[in-house]
């Protein structure tokens, strides 16, 4: 009995393996940065690793507290706005007043520059945003067929509870190095797709996963480290694409801004535009003046709310670069 059930288990994992790596890459947005930082420094990443244009609010991100795994008792917050092929859409929780204490502490500068969306605002609604190391995290789609969402990511193992994190060490649920507490993960650069992927061990093709072992997938780094966010290295990035990372030589300044902001690029522009922390367009007029084969943009912010804005150059041969900024 115990033999054929043995051989029945490595059969099993052939199958799974073999579909596993038949599954399309680079076609379905995944999670590709985990901030689990100090207080409520918490952040995640999306990348879009297609090379089409996504539109944001048929996703949402979904945390299932503390090992449970029924969709009944989650709280989810949905995404908005459009996001770029092979850029990303960072999240941060939604903790900017500088007078909270406690639970409300707020979320440190360096960390809320780099917001695209803020989520889980209020905890009477959401807080999807509010996770620890005891977490799972899904990234949900709506399915039009169904009118129901579909999993296309999982940080961690739905419907368990690990003490205090997963870690390096099997059974990964609390002994050896912790990482999916009080650190910033980040997707290893041949991780193609969220769900079925397999770069060493096996998990199944269906929810949930055998294991959670963060190893295989995620580099680990310190706690409240943010420089990253913002900018995904994926092996999909190797494909042909008119985007352009944010290494390149532009120079925003004055930033915080107040009325004014100035940009500084030699790239030949076509078209600018300001999203707002919600993605959305705001109106905001913009000239340029030309010197030494160097553009200086100038853009009039006086219309604008206080906040942190993206703003999207994009060249004539369709080149795009994003940086953002705050007033």
């Amino acid at each position: 009995m115990a033999k054929r059930f043995l051989l029945g288990l490595l059969s099993l994992v052939t199958v799974v393996a073999a579909e596993a790596q038949n599954v399309p890459v680079c076609t379905e947005l995944f999670i590709s940065e985990y901030v689990e930082g100090s207080r409520n420094n918490k952040a995640l990443e999306i990348y879009n690793p297609t090379s089409d244009t996504v539109d944001l609010s048929k996703y949402r991100v979904t945390r299932w507290q503390n090992g449970s795994a029924s969709w009944t008792s989650q709280y989810s917050d949905a995404l908005s706005g459009k996001l770029a092929p092979k850029d990303v859409v960072v999240l941060v929780i939604d903790r900017r007043d500088t007078t909270q204490k406690g639970q409300d502490t707020p979320v440190v500068m360096p960390l809320r520059l780099k917001a695209d969306l803020f989520l889980s605002k209020d905890y009477n609604t959401s807080f999807s945003m509010s996770f620890n190391g005891d977490d799972a995290m899904s990234l949900d789609k709506l399915n039009s067929a169904t009118s129901k969402y579909d999993l296309v990511d999982i940080f961690g193992k739905i419907g368990e509870r690990p003490v205090p994190g997963w870690s390096d060490k099997s059974p990964y649920t609390g002994t050896g190095v912790w990482y999916s507490v009080d650190k910033t993960l980040i997707r290893k650069p041949q991780v193609l797709t969220g769900l079925d992927t397999i770069l060493k061990g096996v998990y199944v093709a269906v929810n949930p996963k055998l294991y959670f072992n963060p190893t295989v997938e995620w580099n680990l780094n310190p706690r409240d480290m943010f420089d990253s966010l913002g900018v995904h290295n994926c092996n999909c990035n190797l494909s042909n694409t008119k985007h352009i990372e944010n290494n390149v030589n532009v120079r925003i300044f004055p930033n915080p801004a107040t009325n004014q902001l100035f940009i500084n690029t030699s790239l030949e522009l076509a078209t600018l535009e300001i999203l707002n922390s919600n993605g959305q367009v705001v109106s905001a007029d913009w000239s340029i003046a030309n010197n030494n084969q160097m553009q200086l943009i100038s853009v009039n912010l006086i219309n604008l709310i206080e906040g942190i804005y993206t703003v999207n150059l994009k060249s004539v041969n369709g080149q795009t670069i994003s940086r953002r900024f705050i007033k």
